[in-house]
């Protein structure tokens, strides 16, 4: 079971399918530029889920922009209308996807969502 190929598929498919202004990051960054799509392990992170597997919880959040009066929703709505059909037939299940929310990054608001995800560890 090798935990880092989860992460490298799952960002793998993020930059296969979102536009090219879109970043796709799969590690702890110090800072964000939106639109970007972060790549991390959700909580619980792991837990049986049968004698011999465990399912490990992942998430996309997909972070917008600063969060501004009329700030436009569009931009999420079009990374979670193209990922969840990318994601389909994959080893990643769809658990849920969250509402829009505020973000707080080193200070500042980022309207932002999240796609919560299941993935098979063997």
């Amino acid at each position: 079971m090798k935990l880092s190929l989860a992460r490298e598929e799952l960002a793998t498919i993020c930059v296969a399918t979102l536009p090219v202004e879109w970043g796709v990051v799969d590690h702890l960054p110090d800072s964000v530029a939106p639109p970007m799509v972060l790549v991390a392990w959700g909580d619980p992170w792991m837990k049986p889920s049968t004698l011999c597997v465990y399912e490990a919880t992942m998430e996309l959040m997909l972070i917008a922009q600063r969060i501004e009066p009329g700030g436009k929703l569009e931009t999420l709505e079009e990374g979670v209308s193209l990922l969840l059909p990318a994601l389909k037939g994959t080893d990643f299940t769809l658990i849920d996807t969250t509402a829009p929310y505020p973000m707080n990054i080193g200070g500042v608001d980022y309207l932002a969502c999240s796609i919560n995800l299941l993935y098979d560890l063997e």
